[in-house]
């Protein structure tokens, strides 16, 4: 097992991250830009014609670049706006979207699909937030869920650009706007000056230490998303615990129950907004990709495939999410617990 996790985004100056900074030439002059360019005095800034000559150019090396990311600074063209993953939980929602505000993340987890979906690791920020603002407003009329979130970590990387703020704070004037923002971050304080409000859900995902070791590169330990988790119930926010992809392996039998011992006595389940569980799933095409770049055993695990979706097989799949719900049930109750899976 590999041990590359770390409290905090990874710094340019210590690992190579942000080195490089690629600005989209029509945005040099953006306020926002300027204040980002800032914060990088050590980093090279390119001129680039679109962020795709970068992002999406072929005979790139994901491993490589997970160890040296670079930012690239883009105007999003349309849509900006997509219908939400049958990869994810959509919670009854007739309206559900994810939104790229961000392609790319900072952290580097064995079992995410992103290696599979891009060509790069390099980070992608649209600085357009408005123009995603503006596609969604038709939609507001009814409840919407939007998940800002999906394809990246907006809080990991808030302190930067803001994104996570911006997002809220055009939620805080539309009821029907229901937001969630997923994160492996420890940076609740990065939005701790806002104000909480009922339509917003701070989503956490969480592993044991041990798979955080193994498989969850550049994150925060355990304890300090515990920490994080615990500073946003306290100060009012909604919060959803996602256990959410259980990895299965050897040890799981005394690895996950010790593990939601650990969750539930270091945070009040009884604070907590609901708990989810679910296991590993990705996109058969996504999984063929990755494992011709890594040797990770997850890659590489007998997994059943159906409709092209790799998952475990079924009735590991049910002793995975049984084993979890009946020990969770000590700690909170039964309605606020949600089990994902594939239908």
């Amino acid at each position: 097992m590999s041990n590359l996790s770390s409290n905090s985004l990874p710094k340019a100056k210590k690992s190579g991250f942000f080195s490089h900074l690629y600005v989209e030439d029509n945005l040099r002059d953006d306020t926002f830009v300027q204040t980002i360019i800032s914060k990088f005095s050590r980093s090279k800034v390119i001129d680039i014609t679109h962020y795709k000559d970068i992002f999406n150019r072929n005979n790139q090396s994901f491993r490589a670049q997970s160890n040296s990311k670079n930012l690239i600074l883009a105007k999003k063209e349309a849509p900006f706006l997509y219908k939400g993953s049958y990869f994810s939980d959509g919670f009854e929602f007739e309206n559900f979207f994810y939104t790229p505000s961000m392609l790319g993340c900072m952290y580097d987890c064995d079992y995410c699909y992103l290696q599979g979906m891009y060509n790069s690791a390099n980070t992608v920020v649209f600085v357009n937030l408005e123009d995603f603002f503006d596609e969604l407003l038709p939609y507001l009329n009814n409840p919407t869920l939007v998940a800002i979130s999906y394809d990246t970590d907006t809080l990991a990387i808030e302190k930067i650009i803001n994104h996570s703020a911006r997002w809220i704070e055009f939620a805080s004037y539309h009821d029907n706007l229901h937001l969630e923002i997923r994160t492996k971050s420890a940076n609740f304080k990065a939005i701790a000056h806002l104000s909480p409000t009922p339509n917003l859900v701070l989503a956490w995902s969480i592993s044991p230490q041990e798979i955080i070791d193994a498989y969850e590169h550049h994150t925060p330990t355990l304890n300090k998303r515990l920490a994080s988790i615990n500073e946003a119930i306290e100060a009012r926010w909604q919060v959803r615990v996602c256990i959410d992809p259980v990895i299965y392996n050897e040890n799981f039998e005394t690895l996950y129950p010790s593990f939601i011992d650990t969750v539930f006595t270091t945070i009040d389940a009884s604070k907590v907004y609901q708990l989810t569980l679910g296991s590993f799933r990705m996109s058969s095409v996504h999984l063929k990709r990755i494992k011709k770049m890594q040797s990770s055993d997850i890659a590489f695990y007998p997994y059943s495939v159906e409709e092209n979706i790799a998952s475990y097989p079924k009735d590991t799949e049910q002793y995975i999410l049984k084993t979890l719900k009946e020990k969770a049930l000590h700690y909170i109750d039964e309605k606020r617990i949600r089990i994902w899976q594939l239908q």
